[in-house]
């Protein structure tokens, strides 16, 4: 009897180890889901420009180029508003609002006529991807801790970052048919609706939330520096394709390759970026700001494609530390309570740095009489190996302090 007992004792543990080991799987593949849609806004749209300006004549090549980041106008204010809102309402009504407004103004894109309701809607597009995007790293922050909180940090970044690979090569196939059926990759947004509806839930707030708004200082100091980090990277992005015609070392083609290994390796780091970070822990960013120095060194110097190949795989894995490092060091710094708003200012920052890059890089073009952009990744590496000093030497000074304080006491 006694046998039997311990016998339907273990096979009932068994079961409820067994479901919570599912709801854990559903719970983060829940929270993941929602990494897929920022992406979305450029990669399912980008490939079929050409065929999108067939349909629309009237539209002048700015304005089609335009139409590429006119939702990021409209997801900065309202990151920031989505995060204040967190402070107020609930989370998941927050997401399932973003995500209607996703849905119905992405897919809807796909059956109008008119060219400035379709650039309505991408603006809806914006404001929905405002009230979602804070939330997948903010989610993560209230849900998950230690080990796993970094994991899957690194995780929503590496789901970004296939999503944007993956959807543009559907995309881009899909448009050969009818530009219209690359926006169906919107429709994705019905998947994550349902996966936050049925598995998702309401992260803990306390009652204090409201009174409790302050942000530390460090926060802050950590916007500025993923400001930095977008500005900084989003060179490569802007001005492979320039680089590689005006050194005849390619054309577009040797371009998506080089933005291939770009993407790829940060993939590849955030899958491994829990493990990077218990190693590393605050001298992650420093880490990050080294490796890509070397790589931007390397892209100044390259005379050839697959040199080019390499600079700009090194400096991927550099920005692919950044990115969920910088999240992580912020959702660390809060409370539940606050994570939405401080992940908000966070995004804020991210969308902001792609619109600040091209305008800084010509600026500095300007200051220094540059007449190659090999100069603009020289730049690069010594703001990287600037900043990279600067944090050495805020840590170094900060041991000091407590060293002095603990000798005090």
């Amino acid at each position: 009897m006694k046998h039997l007992f311990h016998k339907i004792q273990t096979t009932i543990g068994n079961h409820l180890n067994s479901s919570s080991s599912q709801s854990s799987r559903s719970l983060s593949l829940a929270v993941l889901s929602l990494s897929t849609l920022a992406v979305l806004a450029v990669t399912a749209v980008a490939p079929a420009l050409g065929r999108i300006q067939v349909s629309f004549p009237q539209a002048s090549k700015l304005e089609l180029q335009m139409m590429l980041n006119f939702p990021a106008l409209f997801l900065i204010p309202f990151s920031l508003l989505s995060g204040q809102l967190t402070l107020r309402f609930k989370k998941r009504h927050i997401l399932f609002t973003g995500l209607v407004i996703y849905f119905i103004s992405g897919v809807g894109s796909a059956f109008i006529e008119d060219f400035t309701v379709f650039m309505v809607l991408r603006a809806f597009l914006g404001i929905g991807m405002g009230m979602v995007t804070p939330l997948s790293f903010s989610l993560i922050a209230d849900l998950f801790s230690g080990d796993k909180r970094a994991k899957l940090m690194g995780f929503s970044s590496a789901v970004a970052t296939s999503s944007a690979i993956l959807m543009s090569l559907i995309s881009g196939w899909l448009a050969l048919y009818n530009w219209r059926y690359a926006l169906g990759a919107y429709g994705i947004s019905l998947f994550v609706f349902i996966m936050v509806f049925f598995y998702l839930p309401e992260p803990q707030v306390s009652d204090q939330a409201v009174k409790q708004a302050k942000l530390p200082k460090l926060v802050y100091a950590v916007v500025v520096f993923n400001l930095f980090s977008i500005v900084i990277f989003n060179l490569i992005s802007n001005q492979m394709a320039f680089y590689l015609k005006d050194t005849n070392l390619g054309d577009s083609a040797e371009s998506g390759i080089a933005i291939a290994a770009y993407q790829g390796a940060q993939f590849l780091v955030a899958l491994i970026f829990d493990k990077i970070y218990r190693v590393l822990k605050n001298n992650t960013a420093i880490f990050g700001l080294g490796v890509s120095v070397v790589g931007f060194m390397i892209l100044f110097a390259a005379n050839s494609l697959w040199m080019i190949v390499l600079a700009v795989f090194i400096t991927g894995l550099g920005i692919g530390t950044l990115v969920p490092y910088n999240a992580l060091t912020i959702s660390n710094q809060v409370t539940p309570d606050l994570s939405g708003w401080a992940l908000s200012l966070n995004t804020s920052a991210l969308f902001a740095g792609q619109f600040i890059s091209p305008f800084l890089f010509s600026l500095i073009s300007t200051i220094f009489g540059f007449t190659s952009i090999r100069f603009y990744f020289l730049s690069a590496a010594i703001m990287c190996a600037i900043v990279a000093l600067i944090i050495f030497s805020v840590k170094i000074n900060h041991r000091r302090n407590k060293l002095i304080k603990a000798s005090i006491m």
